[in-house]
């Protein structure tokens, strides 16, 4: 098939995609703050699971996870990512039946339903901005981990312009060691492509497929952790994270 049909094929199913996703998203938000108002976690992340899963179905988004088994199997934890897109986070979703929880920009709760929805199931609104909300935020946020919940942050802040790993904030490793739980990195690779930042394109291209790879690395412990050991530990973990996700880059 030429790659000028496949370009608009992708085209083409990147716009009707969108908008059949739409009143299917605004389902599963209702489902999701009822559960989530009733404290139904675990159906709550079933229905997060299964809208992600669709929505990547839905571009032809492959996923591969590996060190799944590094994830805790009870007591919450923080998970590190690289964040180069807004599939990130669907992807994240779909990798595992624990329950995944994220923190996202403010402004994204305020859209309809799907805000709601977020936060009834225990997302995190984080005021880019305010630091000291976002610390006031994290600290409220520490109750959870004992319903075994595992936030999703992006200690870059906001996903890249180009598929590089960017300067790691403190802010999700100060959370970290309050609360006493382990961090887990997380390096994704591949999501770039599908839809980087500003970008309303996507999965568009002249393949028809493609194929995003998760790796959760070994997760490390903050219980003997101190917050004076926090830039250091930014710093392991930007440098390790960084070489991962170069080396992986390489090998696929």
């Amino acid at each position: 098939m030429p790659e000028s049909l496949i370009r608009f094929m992708t085209q083409l199913r990147s716009i009707v995609g969108t908008i059949v996703l739409i009143p299917i998203t605004m389902g599963f938000c209702l489902t999701c703050i009822f559960t989530g108002l009733l404290g139904f976690q675990t159906a709550s992340t079933e229905f997060i699971r299964l809208w992600a899963r669709l929505v990547l179905r839905t571009f032809a988004i492959r996923f591969v996870v590996k060190g799944e088994e590094h994830l805790p199997d009870s007591g919450g934890g923080i998970i590190i990512f690289n964040h180069q897109s807004t599939f990130d986070i669907p992807l994240l979703m779909a990798s595992t039946h624990k329950h995944i929880r994220f923190g996202a920009k403010a402004e994204l709760f305020k859209i309809p339903f799907f805000g709601g929805a977020m936060l009834a199931v225990g997302n995190l609104p984080i005021a880019r901005d305010n630091r000291a909300k976002v610390m006031k935020l994290y600290k409220k946020a520490e109750g959870q981990f004992a319903k075994g919940f595992i936030f999703v942050l992006a200690p870059e802040g906001t996903r890249q312009h180009e598929p590089i790993i960017g300067r790691f904030k403190k802010g999700p490793f100060i959370f970290a060691i309050d609360s006493g739980v382990p961090l887990i990195p997380a390096v994704i690779i591949g999501s770039h492509a599908v839809m980087s930042k500003r970008s309303l394109n996507i999965n568009v291209g002249t393949s028809w497929s493609r194929t995003i790879y998760l790796e959760f690395l070994p997760a490390v412990s903050t219980k003997s952790r101190t917050l004076g050991e926090v830039a250091q530990i930014t710093n392991e973990f930007q440098a390790e994270m960084t070489r991962v996700y170069y080396a992986r880059n390489l090998s696929n």
